[in-house]
């Protein structure tokens, strides 16, 4: 166990947690009585553990808060401003965008030693090991998916979404075509040259109901969607690189071995 785990049990430490990417790890691994402080969108329907934060306290990561709080060290993704925090004397620990499974397992891991609950992140990040070997145990199918969003963005190299894609054992169309990052989808394309399946994310979102302005409003586009096979995500196993970006490459699995029955 390393030292900052030690110092943290003997401590008692309490966590503030800045942001709802945050919440998932801090409500996974911390014991209720440890939290100061979730964030103000720790209940919301694209949090994965929303259930578990109810009648935890909430605030936003702001410095009089996490003070006022008694929080011994910030849990971050991007809330909060780090720089100030750490001027304060609060410990804050900077979590990373993952881009792939062995990031969210570091993520875990980091999180857990801030806690002082490193054999709980050892589970965690164990259990992501075990998932992607009894996905990769299925073995690959032939077949490519385009990852689709409301707003019509998809997602290539270098996201979770890709990553998601690998572990389901599917390849990822927009990767194929040598995309990196989030890029905008061609909605005349995408209905000329439609995918053989879609995957497609945040449809049922409350943040993200689709408005007259999407590109996904418009009606040639609309039919192909629903021509096209597709799985349909929640938001909440979307919206932050986690163990949980798990459930969605066992569902996108579970869905691609379907079109065979």
């Amino acid at each position: 166990m390393s030292a900052l785990a030690l110092i943290a049990i003997a401590a008692g430490v309490r966590i503030f947690s800045a942001d709802y990417c945050a919440d998932q790890l801090t409500l996974a691994l911390g014991d209720r009585d440890q939290i100061a402080a979730l964030s103000v969108d720790a209940e919301k329907d694209f949090s994965y553990l929303r259930a578990q934060a109810a009648g935890l306290p909430q605030a936003r990561a702001e410095a009089e808060q996490v003070v006022a709080r008694g929080a011994d060290v910030v849990l971050r993704f991007w809330g909060g401003d780090a720089a100030r925090l750490e001027r304060l004397g609060v410990k804050v620990v900077s979590l990373n965008y993952a881009d792939d499974f062995d990031a969210v397992k570091t993520n875990i891991m980091l999180a857990a030693e801030a806690m002082g609950r490193h054999d709980r992140g050892a589970a965690l990040a164990a259990s992501v090991d075990k998932r992607l070997k009894a996905l990769k145990a299925r073995g690959p199918v032939s077949i490519s998916a385009l990852y689709v969003t409301p707003g019509g963005v998809t997602a290539g190299k270098g996201t979770i979404i890709d990553a998601i894609f690998a572990a389901a054992g599917i390849g990822n169309v927009a990767s194929e075509q040598g995309l990196s990052y989030w890029p905008p989808l061609s909605a005349e394309t995408l209905i000329k040259d439609p995918p053989e399946f879609m995957v497609t994310g945040f449809f049922s979102a409350d943040s993200e109901r689709v408005n007259h302005w999407s590109m996904t409003r418009h009606p040639a586009l609309a039919r192909t969607l629903k021509a096209t096979p597709r799985v349909d995500l929640a938001a909440d196993v979307l919206s932050c690189p986690g163990w949980f970006s798990l459930d969605a490459a066992e569902a996108i699995r579970n869905a691609v071995e379907k079109l065979d029955d």
